[in-house]
């Protein structure tokens, strides 16, 4: 597997796997050609997209043994930072199963799994059962979303404000980010559903991130599965 360290968002506690965007993503993605921050990433940083291809084709050994350098390092695993589960329009079944196996394998040999978490656009049974095994969120930006995120079995949702109904999107310049910052809702109630808005983006990077890091502290709520969290337009 072809990994990273965390970042500056998600915090320096925590290994980062990706995959192609696009070739691994569901075409129906909202996100997809339409300011995907991933796909952004891709078209500046060509190196990255060429590391994201190393994890096409997996091994259930080598997922082990990232899951257990991962246990070594006291460390969580972000599925996914970059790319989904799909492989050209169809769930990548030898992945999922891979990564299953290798979650189960380290299971057998008597260790506890890391905290692991991933959010996913793509509504499947297969994917919402992996829940066994890590934090497993149903992205998810309407109530026709949540209904067929629900129906296939996820309990967990990141709903993505890309309509704007909640907030305005984030503005630029110090000031007016800080302005906006101070005025997202804490917790919200969408669809029956309480889901509390990401500390990252509401207090900001130099105080709270995913994992943590020597400057911030660690939320963790992601991570760990805790509650449904709200992505503000940002």
């Amino acid at each position: 597997m072809k990994t990273a360290e965390g970042n500056d968002k998600l915090g320096k506690n925590c290994i980062v796997v990706s995959r192609p965007v696009g070739k691994t993503c569901p075409p129906s993605c909202d996100f997809l050609g339409n300011g995907c921050y991933a796909e952004a990433t891709e078209n500046q940083y060509k190196n990255a997209r060429t590391a994201a291809f190393n994890n096409v084709i997996t091994e259930k050994g080598r997922i082990r043994s990232m899951i257990l350098d991962a246990i070594k390092r006291d460390k969580s695993i972000r599925w996914h930072e970059r790319g989904d589960w799909f492989i050209d329009g169809v769930l990548d079944e030898d992945y999922v199963n891979n990564v299953c196996a290798a979650c189960e394998s380290v299971i057998e040999s008597g260790y506890t799994l890391p905290d692991m978490w991933f959010y996913t656009h793509i509504y499947d049974s297969r994917l919402a059962a992996m829940n066994k095994y890590m934090a497993v969120y149903a992205s998810v930006h309407n109530a026709e979303d949540m209904i067929a995120a629900k129906l296939a079995g996820f309990t967990k949702f990141a709903w993505c404000d890309s309509d704007m109904t909640i907030a305005p999107k984030r503005p630029r310049g110090k000031i007016k980010k800080a302005a906006w910052q101070t005025a997202l809702p804490k917790l919200v109630v969408l669809q029956g559903e309480q889901f509390i808005t990401c500390p990252e983006i509401r207090k900001g990077r130099d105080f709270v991130t995913c994992t943590g890091n020597k400057n911030s502290r660690a939320c963790n709520m992601c991570p760990t599965g805790k509650k449904n969290v709200l992505f503000p337009c940002h």
